[in-house]
């Protein structure tokens, strides 16, 4: 049996206006990024550090990047989430191929708009911490073929080019 398809999404959740305010706020909000080395996770494999940066609103997002110490250049990164009830885990695959990790944990009892607003926000991190180009980060959903409501309102925005003209300065 398959599984159902996900209906076409209301064109109010994508629309751009609606979501250039709350970029606005998200921008004018300082990110006050921390980065802690995490050598309990660290092997001679792969470095891992963990990362704290601060919401649109202030809430305190964490989450765990992983790189391979034998690439220098990243080949790209991916930006996975997990469920407020997991712990971030590093996923290997990813970090054998060249690429970061960048896994965080959602919050729980956010409400899709802010989940979308951390999606983001974490997306903008990747894109400066890494210096890799925006084409290079890639959103990737925790079972295959299923991403969720936030995952594909944002890559819907992010193809849009809903944060051109919006540089991420790292504050």
């Amino acid at each position: 049996m398959g599984l159902p398809s996900r209906p076409t999404p209301t064109p109010l959740l994508l629309e751009p206006g609606y979501w250039r305010r709350r970029l606005d706020q998200m921008e004018s909000a300082h990110r006050g990024l921390l980065i802690l080395p995490r050598p309990d996770l660290s092997s001679p494999l792969v470095d891992v550090v963990e990362w704290r940066l601060r919401a649109h609103d202030g809430v305190r997002l964490w989450g765990l990047r992983a790189g391979s110490p034998f690439h220098p250049h990243a080949n790209g990164a991916w930006i996975r989430e997990v469920n407020s009830c997991d712990l971030p885990e590093i996923c290997m695959d990813a970090v054998t191929d060249g690429c970061l990790d960048f896994v965080w944990q959602i919050p729980a009892g956010r409400k899709l708009e802010d989940r979308v607003l951390d999606v983001l926000r974490v997306w903008q991190v990747a894109v400066h911490y890494s210096g890799l180009s925006a084409e290079d980060v890639r959103l990737v959903a925790a079972i295959p073929g299923q991403e969720t409501d936030e995952f594909m309102i944002a890559s819907r925005l992010l193809d849009q080019g809903i944060l051109d003209g919006k540089p991420d300065d790292g504050s």
